[in-house]
């Protein structure tokens, strides 16, 4: 089984899964790190390497049971896995990208992707399977205990509307 985690930065992708990945016992495989090792960077444009989505997609498929963690892990499916899109609610977002030092561009580029469920619609275009979980007011345990009763069938994830936050932007 594949698990993928996705989701804009600052949701709790790479936490989240270095802990499932723990607690199921199965590798994790951080996209960013899998792009370089595999010489799959093609270029840069504004503040984000340029990625050979095609030929990730490819070489994934031919990896065992892993947790697949990265924000472009929505941008293409993965033969059976499952998506969990962790999300984030744009003001605490805000804090949490403000928190590691990103640009103000960046920021309001991701806030947007947030507001508008990016990442969510493209999981499910994508994946047969693909769920939303709120990290808003979760701990890390918490969201975890989430993930798990999702992957248990216990959980069909949260129902989030961010969209309240474009308003007040404008």
């Amino acid at each position: 089984m594949k698990i993928v985690i996705t989701g804009t930065p600052g949701t709790g992708k790479s936490t989240v899964a270095k802990r499932l990945g723990s607690w199921l016992q199965m590798p994790v495989v951080f996209l960013n790190d899998y792009a370089k090792k595999n010489e799959l960077i093609i270029g840069k444009k504004d503040y984000s390497d340029v990625v050979d989505v095609a030929r990730m997609k490819k070489l994934l498929d031919k990896e065992k049971d892993c947790i697949v963690e990265g924000h472009l892990a929505c941008e293409f499916g993965l033969r059976g896995a499952l998506a969990l899109v962790l999300r984030c609610d744009p003001d605490v977002l805000r804090e949490r990208m403000i928190h590691r030092g990103y640009g103000e561009d960046k920021i309001r580029d991701n806030l947007d992707c947030e507001a508008l469920d990016y990442c969510s619609i493209n999981a499910e275009k994508h994946y047969k399977r693909a769920f939303d979980v709120d990290t808003t007011n979760r701990s890390i345990d918490g969201t975890v205990r989430k993930c798990l009763d999702i992957l248990d069938g216990k959980s069909g994830g949260d129902s989030i509307d961010f969209s309240g936050y474009l308003l007040k932007r404008f």
